[in-house]
């Protein structure tokens, strides 16, 4: 009798640490399932992201590249007369207007190197123009619309009242594609035309802040400009 006594309390205390070990397995496993779907999740969404970055490029931005590229070639290759001397232009800004980037685009002779006072013409890039209208926030919203249909995921959570889409829970990149599209075709055109020409990228508004076309860097607001090129090794003469 004892002996069966002693025999069932080892095979319950075995049991009693099946089932603890069962339960931390479990928690363990429920743990890494939540991970797993997060993650799984996350790299979903992420998916979802590139292909919203494709469309608008192909959408928006690659049919714009021919003109933009042209625009910055001219430019580049002294098609404007920015002024009435024949000083040497090295430093150039090209802005993009805030609210619509690529309606409108326009270049000077960089403003900390060349006195305002002594420009006597904008180099001016209109894309209606060129037959491109405006994209406006309906427009990217339709075309994340558009992908998120056609991957069936339900955005009904973020539509308003009136059937819109708030797409700021999906893709947020449209600004840092268009000012890449910019920064890439400037480096196009002074491939094309082998220029000198140093160029920086700016907001009509001026709170894009300002960016480094040549490098891609974002160049900080408390940052001079000549202290900047200095530390890149070119030395700009001043007007």
């Amino acid at each position: 009798m004892v002996s069966g006594k002693n025999t069932w309390t080892v095979n319950n205390s075995r049991q009693n640490s099946l089932i603890s070990n069962n339960k931390s397995f479990r928690s363990l496993f429920q743990s890494g399932f939540f991970i797993f779907t997060t993650t799984k999740s996350e790299q979903d969404m992420k998916k979802i992201e590139t292909k919203i970055d494709e469309a608008f490029k192909n959408t928006f931005l690659l049919p714009r590249e021919k003109t933009v590229t042209q625009f910055l070639i001219d430019v580049l290759d002294s098609k404007y007369t920015f002024r009435e001397d024949d000083k040497k232009i090295e430093v150039i800004s090209l802005y993009y207007y805030a609210s619509s980037p690529l309606s409108f685009l326009f270049a000077l002779p960089h403003y900390e190197y060349y006195s305002p006072d002594k420009t006597i013409q904008m180099a001016e890039l209109h894309l209606r123009d060129h037959s491109f209208e405006d994209y406006s926030y309906i427009d990217i919203e339709e075309l994340c619309k558009k992908v998120l249909d056609e991957n069936n995921i339900d955005y009904s959570p973020y539509l308003n009242a009136y059937n819109q889409l708030d797409y700021a829970h999906y893709w947020e990149n449209q600004s840092g594609l268009e000012k890449d599209f910019l920064m890439n075709c400037w480096r196009n055109a002074k491939e094309q035309t082998q220029s000198k020409m140093i160029g920086f990228l700016e907001s009509s508004d001026g709170a894009g802040g300002v960016y480094d076309m040549d490098n891609g860097f974002d160049v900080p607001f408390d940052v001079d400009m000549d202290e900047y090129l200095r530390s890149h090794g070119f030395v700009i003469e001043k007007d």
